[in-house]
């Protein structure tokens, strides 16, 4: 009897250790940013690492050690590349989890334990602030109850320079609140080997323009034959332009605030600190979230 209740202890084990994985259900993937956009679980960036592997017309050797790097983001480009994925940035989102879950449906990996993908367990926003470290932490706080009755004229917007965080309020009442990055105090240009004032402006302000995937006509690269030449402000370049292509920086989820270009997009680079050349940067979620519940007109406040 012993015997028995082992063995099937082992195959329920075995049932629930290795079994169709969809990798729809796993977090984003991605290289390690301060936004923490992508909490890079390492069973499931194993199981992609196995996938990957297994998939003969790629020709990989990935080392199946669970760890996000250089040759891990290569290789799902390649992978992007072969299915058809544009664009083939290495990052695996909601794209890219929903082809590798049809590519791979027949393939046995090991079950994992999935991150969740709500960082705020918090019934309130006074319980939140009272458990949060604002000024350090990346958590984020969202009232699904307010957001979903979030529309465009109960939403007002707040940027605290202090603590580098951003609130949507709904009906005056905090519906989310989430780490930002604004402009640095002095901001070392590269080219010029200069450093600039570049705080955000305080005061009151209303969103002029929304743009879901626009494209810097200041800030970005400059190419010639496919090899990065110039990268900044493009007004500062100096060298001959014969020959070259300008790509600006990609501002997803795009909200203008002032005629000089300071607005509020989407970045994976989202720090603890001011760091911008102006603008306030958002993880890409909450820059989502965000342009979808306001409008053309919808009030922001800058504060410290």
């Amino acid at each position: 009897m012993k015997k028995f209740k082992i063995l099937m202890a082992t195959m329920i084990f075995s049932s629930l250790s290795y079994s169709k994985d969809s990798f729809s259900t796993y977090a984003d993937m991605c290289e390690v940013s301060d936004s923490q956009d992508c909490a890079n679980n390492r069973d499931e960036i194993k199981n992609l690492q196995i996938a990957l592997n297994s998939d003969n017309t790629l020709g990989l050797e990935l080392a199946t050690d669970g760890k996000w790097g250089e040759q891990t983001k290569e290789a799902v480009q390649k992978f992007q590349k072969e299915q058809h994925i544009v664009p083939a940035e290495g990052y695996v989102g909601v794209k890219t989890k929903a082809v590798l879950t049809k590519v791979f449906k027949n393939l046995d990996l090991p079950k994992v334990l999935h991150n969740i993908h709500s960082n705020s367990t918090s019934k309130c926003y006074a319980e939140f602030k009272r458990k949060t470290n604002l000024k350090r932490s990346f958590k984020v706080f969202k009232d699904k109850k307010l957001l979903a009755k979030a529309n465009a004229k109960n939403t007002h917007l707040k940027v605290d320079v202090k603590t580098q965080r951003i609130k949507l309020f709904v009906d005056g009442k905090v519906a989310l609140s989430s780490p930002c990055t604004t402009g640095a105090k002095r901001k070392f240009e590269p080219n010029t080997k200069i450093y600039r004032d570049k705080r955000t402006p305080k005061g009151t302000f209303k969103i002029t323009e929304k743009i879901s995937d626009k494209r810097s006509s200041i800030f970005g690269k400059y190419y010639r034959k496919g090899k990065v030449v110039y990268k900044g402000d493009k007004r500062k370049y100096r060298g001959s332009k014969k020959g070259l292509k300008y790509k600006g920086a990609s501002l997803k989820h795009w909200m203008r605030l002032t005629s000089s270009g300071i607005g509020l997009h989407a970045s994976k680079y989202v720090k603890r600190h001011p760091g911008t050349n102006g603008c306030i940067r958002l993880p890409f979620k909450v820059a989502k979230t965000i342009f979808a519940k306001v409008k053309t007109g919808t009030k922001v406040s800058i504060i410290n």
